[in-house]
């Protein structure tokens, strides 16, 4: 059970927020027509996976430092320790929100989960056609229509099936997700290794660290992330961190030194070096040219 989304629908229901809620034991929740207060040049972070689909009206936001116009009938997914930020929506807009515990989605077996990650984050927002509306609206539904029907000891299991099916069939045209990668253990030592960066990334950003916590040696974990997904393993690290650091450069009034320590830096000396090294300027101008 999430404890996060269970806290989430509490603070979204004790705002006194519109909306129909369907939940089910902190795990998976769907929402309709929710309202809320947009609140521009206020990112967040959350480790839960969120689905989105725009009924109606438009919008702009932006996910990893991406900006995406929300359009009607858009779709997009935000993963668990993306950085992600509502800019606006029209008076009109409604969405239905599919919301899933970190949990509930290790829990489903998507094959090539390193690929299916990849192709997310790179192609977070796409338009619908009819077919693909209908299949996600019937989606939905289902879930929506299973989850009140609290004598059925199976609901969270049929969730599951449900979403493995939606993911993987409706996903697959959506995304456009390759092949399974015939090397699972290249794909599974990757997707674990990217799953702690994105948790641990703040407090830890040695190679060391991590492979010591997957019980490989360091070079092995390098060569493995490397050829499984075209970046080294100290790339990914450097890229969730400068990440993290750009987007609070760009949308947030903090002091470079606040962001050094917010990001774990023993210094803002040692944040700007680091900062300069892989992104090729220093925070101070990277901030005033965006």
């Amino acid at each position: 059970m999430s404890a996060t989304l269970s806290q989430t629908l509490d603070s979204y229901i004790a705002a006194g927020h519109g909306g129909k809620i369907c939940s089910i034991d902190g795990d998976f929740a769907v929402l309709v027509n929710p309202s809320f207060d947009v609140l521009p040049n206020h990112p967040y972070r959350s480790p839960l996976v969120v689905a989105v689909y725009c009924k109606r009206g438009h919008g702009k936001g932006r996910i990893n430092a991406r900006t995406f116009d929300i359009a009607q009938h858009s779709y997009f997914v935000v993963l668990p320790s993306q950085i992600t930020e509502l800019i606006d929506v029209s008076d009109d807009f409604e969405a239905t929100y599919v919301i899933m515990s970190e949990e509930f989605v290790s829990s489903i077996s998507f094959g090539n989960t390193f690929s299916l990650r990849k192709t997310v984050t790179e192609h977070p927002h796409v338009v619908l056609g009819e077919r693909a509306r209908e299949a996600f609206e019937g989606y939905v539904a289902m879930c929506a229509n299973l989850i009140p029907i609290e004598s059925n000891p199976h609901r969270l299991e049929i969730l599951r099936l449900l979403t493995h099916a939606f993911f993987l069939g409706l996903g697959y045209f959506i995304h456009e997700t390759p092949s399974a990668d015939t090397n699972t253990r290249s794909s599974n030592i990757t997707n674990e290794f990217i799953r702690l960066v994105e948790s641990d990334y703040r407090e830890h950003r040695d190679l060391a660290y991590y492979a010591e916590r997957m019980g490989l040696t360091a070079k092995y974990l390098s060569t493995v992330v490397k050829q499984s997904s075209g970046k080294s393993a100290v790339e990914w690290i450097e890229k969730y961190v400068t990440l993290d650091a750009t987007t609070q450069l760009t949308s947030t009034s903090r002091t470079i030194k606040e962001i050094a320590y917010d990001l774990n830096f023993p210094s803002q000396s040692f944040f700007g070096k680091y900062f300069c090294r892989v992104v090729g300027v220093s925070p101070a101008k990277y901030r005033s040219e965006h």
